[in-house]
């Protein structure tokens, strides 16, 4: 299984396949970690080296001490927090957004079409991934420009899959009155 840890401001992929072993960014460890107390201190072998560590869990985060220094984790499911960072991103006002494939998968089914107006948060297609739905959102208020998959298409991580350019004022939305010219006052 694969997660995502960020440890005071730096991710960490960590892949957990096998027991005794995790690879952390590509860097095979073997690992034995035990709880001591039945609570919150547990052992931890790590490459033949012993860690005492001290486990505390608040509001969704975990605080580790290991040798007197404390640290600040998040841990989660690499597919979520890929899911979560990509509504997170930013977008530029001037030039719309493009939606991104945030894993591996197969588009389920398209709910937009080309010159759609979308608001920010309107979901835009399902994406399968690791026998899950998940809905893709558009990031922005914009009109769908282009449309780059289509249902029962594979998809890499990283593939654009909509393009949304920003509302036109001049084209999406109806002129603005001019004062009736020639109207007594």
């Amino acid at each position: 299984m694969k997660y995502k840890a960020t440890v005071d401001g730096t991710d960490f992929t960590i892949d957990i396949d096998r027991h005794g072993e995790v690879v952390v960014d590509g860097e095979r460890r073997i690992v034995d970690l035990r709880p001591i107390d039945g609570g919150s201190l547990f052992s931890l072998i790590m490459d033949n080296r012993s860690y005492d560590l001290h486990v505390e869990r608040r509001m969704g985060m975990y605080y580790v001490i290991i040798d007197g220094n404390r640290f600040a984790v998040d841990v989660g499911d690499a597919r979520l927090k890929e899911l979560i960072a990509m509504s997170q991103r930013k977008h530029d006002e001037a030039t719309g957004a493009v939606v991104e494939a945030p894993m591996p998968g197969m588009v389920v089914k398209v709910m937009a079409a080309v010159g759609d107006h979308v608001v920010e948060d309107q979901g835009l297609l399902i994406l399968e991934a690791m026998k899950m739905e998940n809905e893709l959102r558009s990031p922005a208020d914009g009109v769908i420009e282009r449309i780059a998959v289509t249902a029962g298409q594979a998809v890499s991580i990283g593939d654009v899959l909509v393009v949304i350019r920003p509302p036109d004022v001049a084209h999406d939305q109806p002129p603005e009155r001019e004062p009736n010219a020639g109207t007594p006052s």
